[in-house]
């Protein structure tokens, strides 16, 4: 039961509307693609440092964890906001995600509102886990490293720092779209889009 109540953040992967799918993996992907043959790249000509004090997951966790608060407030101020149009149902097509009604799970059109809670309370979670990875990641490194020989150990950082990379770039998009829907959609007519 917990279980369901500790994910619903990540039910923003559940909302479904046209092109989603590019902007919440497509994107990403090829971001992270772009940043791993930039690091493997810059690594033939001078070692590119990924673990430790001063490496790129040490950068990018720094940059992370400012995050969290700044999506919380913004996700308190739209609980809040006093604004009718916010409570509408967007324009067609709208959104779309199921939610459980009586135990039993019902597709819903999405309102501003609803769309941006949920965003943002995804940002939150997304950006949490993040950090939490990033720290333990960092702290296991060395440990880790013992377990692999010189040749699987570039081998193991690559696929873990593309899975990280994967779900920051994922963040960055998604935050990219919700700072276009509060910055811009929210305050434009319903039939401009």
């Amino acid at each position: 039961m917990f279980s369901f109540h500790l994910l619903r953040p990540f039910s923003y992967w559940s909302i479904r509307f046209d092109k989603k799918w590019q902007l919440d993996w497509g994107l990403p992907a090829l971001l992270t693609l772009m940043s791993l043959v930039a690091v493997v790249g810059a690594s033939y000509l001078k070692p590119v440092v990924v673990l430790g004090d001063s490496g790129l997951l040490a950068k990018i966790l720094s940059f992370v964890q400012s995050l969290p608060g700044f999506y919380i407030a913004a996700l308190a101020a739209i609980a809040t906001f006093n604004r009718v149009d916010i409570d509408r149902i967007m324009p067609a097509p709208p959104p779309r995600m199921n939610v459980n009604i009586r135990g039993r799970s019902i597709a819903i059109e999405l309102t501003r509102r609803r769309f941006l809670c949920v965003l943002l309370a995804f940002l939150t979670a997304e950006s949490l886990v993040l950090i939490v990875t990033a720290m333990f990641g960092l702290s296991a490194a060395p440990s880790v490293k013992t377990a692999f020989s010189d040749e699987h150990q570039r081998i193991v950082l690559y696929i873990c720092l593309a899975v990280y990379m994967l779900f920051f770039w994922q963040m960055l998009c998604v935050t990219f779209l919700g700072l276009f829907y509060l910055g811009e959609r929210i305050h434009q007519p319903d039939d401009s889009a």
